[in-house]
């Protein structure tokens, strides 16, 4: 017969890992479509390429607006509270991590992530 100190030291190693597990689920950004970004209540992440012309920065209040379009044609407006990122002409793909503001129709990104392939494209030819 087990000790009753193994059975209750089990219990408490069984729900703090439950309670761990439970708080990594909730820090996790899924990647989402546009329109499911749209019914989410949860930040989630975006990812398409910016349309052109779109970009919107006003510097006196330091806001940066474009159009996202995803692969599949949905598009939203992303509004950035942030500098403009340097990079933003060349990026083929951004990728927005934030919460859809259904007020506002605006999705409401706390951080952008360009890609921009030229930064290592004269590491690959090996300039």
């Amino acid at each position: 017969m087990p000790k009753k100190s193994y059975i209750i030291g089990g219990v408490i190693i069984v729900l703090a890992m439950a309670m761990a597990m439970y708080s990594f689920k909730s820090t996790l950004t899924p990647y989402v479509t546009v329109g499911e970004a749209k019914a989410s209540k949860r930040p989630v992440q975006v990812a398409g390429i910016a349309v052109k012309g779109t970009e919107r920065y006003d510097l006196k209040t330091n806001n940066f607006l474009f159009t996202l379009r995803e692969d599949g044609g949905a598009q939203m407006l992303v509004e950035y509270d942030g500098p403009r990122p340097g990079n933003f002409d060349d990026a083929t793909k951004v990728v927005a991590i934030g919460k859809y503001e259904p007020t506002k129709q605006v999705f409401t990104a706390k951080e952008l992530l360009v890609k921009c392939p030229t930064k290592y494209e004269g590491r690959v030819k090996g300039e």
